[in-house]
C-alpha cells in the first residue's frame, strides 16, 4: 500500500518530528509503502522528496484571492503572538502529477502550503485522504490555537469567521468517506467533533509515537558535570521551539519556581529556539537541540521534567521524557492528561496557568524522592508500551486499509 505524506511544517517543529516519526514507523512495515512529501525544507530522512512551487503561472483570481487575504492578515493580525495562516496557500495539483497516485494520502501540518478551495478537493479525488491534526488551524479559520486574552477584536473575528466559511465550502465538495480526520490527543478528537468545519467527517483517536531505543534512561552524571550541576541540587527541564511562545507557559514555570521551599534547590536546564529569559535561579538554555539521541541526554539529566503548557495537543517532548524514565509535572489542560497520569507518569496542576498550583505539584514530586523513583519506571513502561512506533504504525495501517475499502 502506497501512503504520501505531505507536509510543509518547518522541519525541525513539534508537527513535522510527529509526522516524520509516522513516515519513519511506516517504513519499518513489510506492506507500507511510505513516501515523505515535504514543502518546506527536505527532512534528513529516508524517502523523502521536496514539493517545489508550481513553475506554471496560476490562475488570475486565485492570485487575487491569495494577495487579499496576506493583505488583510498584515493589517489586522498584526502584534498577535498567537500563529495564524491563510486557506489560500501556494500548493497545487501541478507538483503532485509527476508521481504516482497513492492509495492514501497522509495531511499533517499543511498550513501556508494548502489551498483549501483548489488542492485539498483535487486530492480528494485522487485518493482517501488521512489527516493528522497536529494544532487546530483544520478546525479554526486563521488560527492554530485560541487566541490568547485580549488578542481578539472586531476585524479579527470578521477574518476568523470569514475563514471558516471559506473551509466549510471547500469540504462541502469533498465525500463523507474520502476524508478522516486523526486526532492525537482525546482533546484533539473532541474538538474535532465540535468544530463547525470539521463536524461532518469522522475522527479517529491515535497517539503519536517514537522509537524507546532512542529516547532511553542515559547517565545522568554526563550532562549535569558538562554544566558543573551539583548532585544535592534536583533539576527541572523544560522545551519548547520557541521559548518565548506565551501558550508554552515558561513565566508560570518562573513563578513556580521562585516559589519553591528553599529546602528543594533547583537548576533549571532549557532546550529551545530563542534566547531564554534571565532568571534568578540557576539556569543553563542549551539552544536548540536537534538530534534526538542527544535530547534523550537532556532528558536523562532532569529529575524531573514540566510542561507548562496552557494550550497543547499531545507533546512529543512529554513523550521523549517518560521514554526516558522522567516524570512530567503538567497542567491539566489539551492532551496533557492522556499522558500525564497520576501515580504513572507524573501529576497534573489546576487551575491552568497559576503558578502556585504548578508550585505544589513539583514540589510533591521532588518532595518524595521515593515516589520519584518508582514514576521513572512506569513512566518509561507506558510509554513504551502506548506510545512506540510500532504501535502507531499499526493503528494507521488498519485506519489506511478502512479507507481504501470504502
Amino acid at each position: 500500500m502506497k501512503i504520501h505524506h505531505v507536509s510543509s511544517a518547518p522541519i525541525n517543529g513539534g508537527a513535522a518530528r510527529a509526522g516524520l516519526r509516522l513516515h519513519q514507523g511506516l517504513c519499518q512495515t513489510d506492506d507500507m509503502e511510505s513516501l515523505w512529501l515535504d514543502a518546506g525544507g527536505l527532512p534528513d530522512a529516508p524517502r523523502a522528496r521536496h514539493l517545489n512551487a508550481a513553475s506554471r503561472p496560476t490562475p488570475l483570481w486565485t492570485r487575487v484571492h491569495r494577495a487579499q487575504w496576506r493583505r488583510r492578515l498584515r493589517k489586522h493580525l498584526a502584534g498577535a503572538t498567537t500563529p495564524y495562516s491563510s486557506p489560500f496557500g501556494w500548493g497545487s495539483p501541478l507538483p503532485f502529477q509527476s508521481l504516482p497516485v497513492p492509495d492514501v494520502w497522509n495531511l499533517h501540518w499543511v498550513s501556508q502550503f494548502l489551498d483549501w478551495e483548489r488542492l485539498l478537493p483535487w486530492l480528494a479525488k485522487q485518493a482517501p485522504i488521512v489527516w493528522t491534526l497536529h494544532d487546530l488551524n483544520p478546525l479554526l479559520g486563521i488560527w492554530h490555537y485560541a487566541p490568547l486574552a485580549g488578542e481578539l477584536n472586531q476585524d479579527r473575528q470578521r477574518m476568523e469567521q470569514k475563514a471558516i466559511v471559506f473551509k466549510q465550502r471547500a469540504l462541502a465538495r469533498i465525500p463523507k468517506n474520502r476524508l478522516t480526520f486523526v486526532g492525537p490527543s482525546e482533546w484533539m478528537v473532541e474538538q474535532c467533533r465540535r468544530s463547525p468545519v470539521t463536524q461532518d467527517f469522522e475522527v479517529v483517536h491515535i497517539p503519536y509515537g517514537l522509537d524507546p531505543g532512542t529516547f532511553a534512561a542515559r547517565d545522568k552524571r554526563i550532562v549535569r558535570s558538562m554544566f558543573g550541576i551539583p548532585d544535592e541540587v534536583w533539576v527541572l527541564g523544560f522545551v519548547a521551539d520557541g521559548i518565548s511562545d506565551p501558550r508554552k507557559g515558561i513565566r508560570q514555570l518562573e513563578s513556580a519556581i521562585r516559589s519553591l521551599p528553599a529546602a528543594l534547590p533547583v537548576h533549571l536546564l532549557t532546550v529551545g529556539n530563542g534566547h531564554s529569559p534571565a532568571f534568578n535561579f540557576p539556569h543553563h538554555h542549551l539552544g536548540p537541540i536537534q538530534s534526538d539521541h542527544l535530547l534523550s541526554f537532556f532528558y536523562s539529566a532532569c529529575d524531573l521534567f514540566v510542561c507548562p503548557s496552557l494550550q497543547d495537543n499531545l507533546p512529543n517532548t512529554v513523550l521523549e521524557a517518560m521514554a526516558c524514565g522522567t516524570p512530567v509535572a503538567a497542567y491539566d489542560t489539551g492532551g496533557l492528561p492522556d499522558m500525564v497520569r497520576e501515580g504513572v507518569s507524573g501529576r497534573l496542576a489546576n487551575p491552568v496557568g497559576d503558578a502556585p498550583a504548578l508550585a505544589a505539584v513539583i514540589s510533591g514530586l521532588l518532595s518524595n524522592p521515593a515516589g520519584l523513583s518508582e514514576l521513572r519506571a512506569r513512566a518509561r513502561a507506558l510509554a513504551v508500551k502506548d506510545y512506540s512506533l510500532g504501535v502507531q504504525a499499526g493503528h494507521y495501517r488498519e485506519l489506511y486499509l478502512s479507507r481504501v475499502v470504502t
